[in-house]
């Protein structure tokens, strides 16, 4: 059996951000199709779980514990189901997961409270169903990919179950026969241990997030320059394009290339053309603004997507400088109105690169609109 150096796993050089820090564009996106796994899961368990308070009510309608079960499960479905409709009519805020995310956790608590009030606290405290629907909502957090959100819920979930034991402590004697009776014997150290459980169920939530922070990063982003790769570039711009249509706004796209690539790796070795294309990708980094996406498209060649929008000095640490030109091809819809698809753009922007290589490097083609503004941003900095 062969061993795997800590220097060679597969994560090493995808760095994870701190947990209060909100997740990049890739993971932000994924997090956005998981809430929405999560409202379906969430819709049919309301769903399964209308059922036996149903039947109870419908067989012991006399019975407080079942009338308010009932009405709680009730109240959640149908919350459930404003949360799905909200969601399908493509409707989405930052929050939406910090706030679906407490309603999953405060439903189970409220739940628990419903119990003390019409039944005893030991029905609240010693309840077996449905403390364990703070697992559940506890590890749904995980689909969210925002560690923010698995820490928020799960100390919500520890502060309201905790708050729970704690107002049943000092509002009733939990000794009491009629209490044990119905519920079992009052065991401090069975109710710490419940706390124990969120807390670990929480950390497990954050580190699958924080594990698949890094994997996304590695699979999203080219691990030379910390840029986005090919690969996530096609599928956002896809989803960038549709988003634009609908908006009625604009959308442009850049490709450029290094000119003279590979006489910085004959001259200067290739890591100095490292070096050159990272410090290359840090400056189109910081010029563009947050909402444009910077991408290596392969080799010596970038690609900027700029929606809503119709030469610099490499320093190789020896005294010297290597000034870097670049050629650059736009294309843009709906001004290029042949540039209906992805591949379509793509292709029209590269036609422009190629047609600027020709015309003798150094300069940028596209249209009037387009190459201007690109040329502004490129100045900055």
């Amino acid at each position: 059996m062969q061993t795997m150096a800590a220097s060679n796993r597969y994560t090493d050089g995808a760095a994870t951000p701190p947990v209060w820090v909100r997740p990049d564009p890739a993971l932000a996106a994924a997090g956005i199709e998981g809430e929405f796994v999560v409202a379906r899961v969430r819709l049919f368990a309301m769903a399964l779980l209308m059922l036996a308070p149903t039947w109870n009510l419908i067989h012991h309608p006399e019975d407080p514990i079942h009338v308010t079960g009932f009405s709680v499960t009730l109240a959640a479905s149908i919350a459930a189901l404003a949360i799905w409709l909200t969601l399908r009519r493509g409707r989405w805020w930052p929050w939406i997961g910090f706030a679906s995310s407490a309603f999953d956790v405060s439903m189970v608590s409220t739940a628990l409270v419903s119990f003390l009030v019409v039944g005893s606290p030991m029905v609240a405290l010693n309840s077996k169903v449905t403390f364990e629907m703070y697992f559940l909502a506890i590890v749904a957090t995980s689909l969210r990919y925002d560690a923010r959100v698995c820490l928020m819920a799960g100390l919500l979930a520890l502060g309201e179950y905790g708050g729970l034991w704690a107002y049943a402590a000092a509002r009733y004697d939990l000794q009491d026969p009629a209490y044990v009776s119905q519920s079992g014997p009052y065991s401090p150290v069975d109710l710490s241990t419940r706390l124990i459980l969120i807390g670990i169920a929480t950390i497990l939530a954050a580190t699958i997030v924080r594990r698949a922070q890094r994997l996304l990063y590695l699979a999203s982003h080219d691990r030379l320059t910390g840029l986005f790769n090919r690969g996530h570039f096609d599928r956002a711009l896809g989803g960038a394009m549709e988003s634009a249509a609908r908006a009625g706004q604009p959308l442009s796209l850049a490709i450029l290339d290094i000119d003279h690539f590979k006489q910085i790796n004959d001259l200067h070795g290739h890591a100095v053309g490292d070096r050159t294309l990272c410090q290359v990708a840090d400056w189109l980094s910081r010029a563009m603004r947050r909402t444009d996406m910077v991408a290596r498209y392969g080799g010596e060649e970038f690609v900027i997507l700029m929606p809503g929008t119709s030469g610099s000095p490499i320093d190789l640490s020896d005294g010297q400088t290597l000034r870097v030109d670049f050629s650059a091809g736009i294309a843009g819809t709906p001004a290029d109105v042949e540039a209906t698809t992805p591949k379509a753009l793509l292709t029209c922007a590269d036609a422009r690169l190629l047609a600027a290589k020709r015309a003798g490097r150094g300069r940028c083609i596209g249209s009037e609109a387009s190459a201007s503004m690109l040329q502004v941003r490129l100045t900055v900095g």
